[in-house]
């Protein structure tokens, strides 16, 4: 039996890893062009499933990458070719051979003519390999019989070990096919070098994974071109066309509903990666992932650092900004691990807001890859925006937008302080973008600037009212407001800061891991599925979320306000689908609403502070999922809207709440609920040090030591459950017995599934 063994590459170039493969993978040997470079080798893929694995295409350098990977000639079934372009064959020749020096069985297949390349190595080289067998006692006629080589014609499916393979021909300059492989419900498809054909999106329905030719990618420092492609599908191809465009790939991508598409065969070592996938994006909504050499997929969680992150998340959450400590009433020194209040926004560190002016009027987004408008000019209506973006050459793009509560909540920063009406701090980055005050000489608040985006609540505000959802960034808040004068029924006016690029933020992924958890692969989170039904301040909602064990995980933390608000789903709400604002993906809990017997759903805090009032630091931000509900003359409604961010006390007596605060009576409940976020991969630190702080060698001892009490905390002794749980004193336990997290983790730690829960399955880890 051939072996082989998958090596996880950690980059830096060390293999840290060594597993059979359970799951088809492919890895990019070569993710090149013929444009030699010490960066990207030739085009070449490794597709592999448990013994099994297959050589799509032999570029120069794949020898070299083989033997970085581990992976030795001799234990590779397969060889295929997508054609016989010199780029992609050039390294069949020494590999051939070895494979026959190995007396492995391969099969050897591609578009004609492969039969006649195989046959002429074999007479060119006859002498050498007669010469090299004879070292073992053998002769070119034992070997002779270990391989078979065929050219493709009449697109019959056939097996390589396990795996079933499936082949088109696509358009190119010679004869060229595209490759899917099949095996364990798993699916990957290889497209070779192609101009648009049709016949790709056919064999690659549903693919998991679509290696596509990069043709348009867009390289670092190179003017992008804004030109749209029309009628894509309709395109007349013809043989003088090679590659294709970004338009067209993406249109195939999107054509094939693939989940991800991997863009490989680059011209250039550095591609613009932001503007290659603002381009994709107008077609394509999936994951997008940028081939280098060795990078293997599924990629591996600690295939991941922060210093090459080679899965681009299509919606990545822009940190808060927040960088100082507080309590529930009071500025504080940095709690450590284990202390009251540890676990808030400023003890996790994201990706720091970064912007870059262009000087030109517009703004970049170095983290979300958004372009913003600068100057937001005076206020309009919504339809005077749209026609705004439509009409605008800013920058010398014709491709702006209103956008979306989401894209526009990306430039919140919660380093902004306001109290009541009155602004101290603006909640964005005002070196990079112009602001604007209520105008008080008018008769407004200095808060009555706010900035609305395009996404319309699908419910009603105040009963009847058709509203928009908009960003306060002179007071830090998310709310819904009226699209017209209730009295008079003329349209609202009020700012609007256009975008462009990117035109996937803001969409989720969502995978339900089966185990209680759901991972959003577009901004990188995995997610508690449900909340554990129990109403918290916010100092008990800190604790909980630092010792919750999960899924195996123990790195689970209160999100923060803009990842928190990431989850949101605009498109439900209590009014409209009988459900909260959040994918059905998520289980919420039910209470009852204020003075009401009516179904309602409960405020989810954040750990962000929300420096606001007499007291700017005793308010904590919330999310609310279900109606951000106020009482005005008496009457419970729905004033903000599902999908609002508001902030409640961070503490108070519970018998005191809920109360109801400001103009449209805001109802405070401050004991909200939790729902607990990790990153699905742990690339970043954990605390948050600004880059001229170092920490001091005293500080991290001091933090590794407090991390195990932490944990033994969060794991009471099986004894103290046995006092508290074995109600027959039988010394174990049963499920009826045992409660809380036990109980959801029961058929987990009973292993032998004897319906009791032994000390020994209790201890052993899992």
């Amino acid at each position: 039996m051939i072996k082989y063994f998958l090596f996880i590459i950690c980059f830096g170039a060390t293999l840290c890893a060594q597993e059979n493969n359970q799951h088809l993978s492919a890895t990019i040997i070569g993710s090149g062009s013929p444009k030699f470079s010490t960066e990207r080798s030739g085009p070449s893929v490794l597709i592999a499933y448990k013994n099994t694995h297959i050589l799509v295409d032999m570029g120069n350098g794949t020898q070299a990458n083989l033997n970085k990977n581990n992976t030795k000639i001799k234990s590779i079934d397969g060889f295929l070719f997508t054609h016989h372009h010199l780029d992609h064959n050039e390294e069949f020749t020494p590999i051939f051979i070895q494979s026959l020096l190995g007396g492995n069985h391969i099969i050897v297949a591609g578009p004609k003519p492969t039969t006649t390349m195989v046959a002429n190595i074999l007479s060119i080289y006859e002498e050498d390999i007669t010469y090299r067998l004879s070292k073992s006692g053998r002769r070119l006629s034992d070997v002779k019989s270990n391989f078979t080589a065929k050219n493709l014609t009449d697109n019959a499916p056939f097996y390589i070990g396990d795996i079933k393979i499936t082949y088109t021909p696509v358009n190119h300059t010679i004869e060229t096919f595209a490759y899917r492989f099949d095996a364990g419900n798993e699916s990957i498809v290889i497209s070779g070098d192609l101009s648009y054909s049709e016949s790709l999106p056919i064999l690659a329905q549903h693919a998991d994974y679509l290696i596509m030719d990069a043709g348009g990618a867009i390289a670092l420092g190179k003017k992008r071109n804004t030109t749209k492609s029309k009628n894509t599908k309709k395109r007349t191809t013809t043989s003088e066309k090679a590659h294709v465009n970004l338009a067209e790939s993406s249109q195939m991508a999107k054509d094939a509903h693939a989940k991800n598409l991997v863009l490989t065969h680059f011209n250039s070592v550095s591609i613009d990666e932001v503007a290659t996938s603002a381009e994709i994006r107008k077609n394509y909504l999936g994951t997008i992932i940028y081939g280098k050499d060795l990078m293997t997929l599924p990629l591996k969680e600690n295939s991941i650092t922060e210093q090459n992150i080679t899965l681009k998340y299509s919606y990545p959450i822009v940190d808060t900004g927040v960088h100082d400590y507080y309590s529930d009433t009071a500025k504080i020194s940095k709690p450590s691990v284990g202390d009251s209040f540890y676990g808030q926004d400023a003890n996790y560190n994201g990706h720091q807001p970064s912007y870059t002016n262009n000087n030109d009027g517009t703004v970049t987004d170095n983290v979300t890859g958004l372009m913003w408008e600068q100057d937001m000019g005076t206020k309009m209506t919504l339809e005077e925006a749209l026609k705004k973006a439509e009409n605008t050459k800013l920058g010398e793009y014709n491709d702006w937008r209103v956008p979306t509560i989401k894209e526009l909540y990306s430039l919140i920063q919660f380093t902004g302080k306001v109290k009541g009406a009155t602004a101290i701090d603006l909640f964005i980055a005002t070196d990079y973008f112009n602001q604007p005050l209520g105008d008080l000489k008018n008769g407004e608040r200095q808060i009555d600037a706010q900035t609305w985006s395009s996404t319309a609540y699908v419910g009603k505000t105040m009963r009847s009212d058709e509203t928009l959802f908009g960003v306060n960034f002179v007071d830090g808040r998310i709310k819904g407001y009226p699209k017209y004068q209730p009295k008079l029924g003329t349209e609202n006016k009020m700012y609007f800061r256009l975008v462009r690029g990117n035109t996937a933020y803001g969409k989720n992924n969502f995978i339900d891991h089966g185990d209680g958890t759901v991972s959003d692969y577009a901004t990188g989170l995995m997610w508690q599925k449900a909340d554990d039904g129990i109403g918290k301040d916010w100092k008990d909602a800190l604790a909980y979320s630092e010792n919750i064990e999960l899924a195996a995980h123990s790195d689970w933390r209160l999100p923060n306000a803009k990842e928190l608000q990431s989850i949101v789903d605009y498109t439900r709400s209590p009014q409209t689908t009988d459900s909260p604002a959040i994918d059905p993906v998520f289980q919420s809990t039910q209470i009852k609403a204020s003075n009401e017997n009516l179904v309602h759903y409960p405020f989810y805090w954040t750990g962000t502070t929300h420096l606001d009032g007499q007291n700017p630091y005793a308010s904590a931000v919330y999310i609310a999922f279900g109606e951000a509900q106020g009482q005005m003359k008496g009457r419970l409604m729905d004033v903000h809207g599902a999908g609002a961010q508001r902030s409640d006390p961070k503490s108070g007596n519970k018998q005191d709440y809920p109360q109801y605060f400001g103009p449209q009576g805001d109802v405070r409940y401050v004991y909200n609920y939790v729902r607990c976020v990790r990153d699905i991969h742990n690339i970043t630190p954990t605390e948050t040090t600004p880059q001229s702080v170092k920490k001091t060698e005293q500080a991290q001892q001091n933090e590794q030591k407090n991390k195990p009490q932490r944990l033994q905390n969060s794991a009471p002794s099986f004894q103290k459950m046995l006092t508290n749980m074995d109600s027959n004193t039988d010394g174990k336990l049963s499920k009826s017995e045992v409660k809380g997290k036990l109980k959801q983790n029961f058929d987990r730690r009973d292993q032998n599934k004897d319906g009791y829960i032994t000390e020994d399955e209790f201890t052993r880890r899992n």
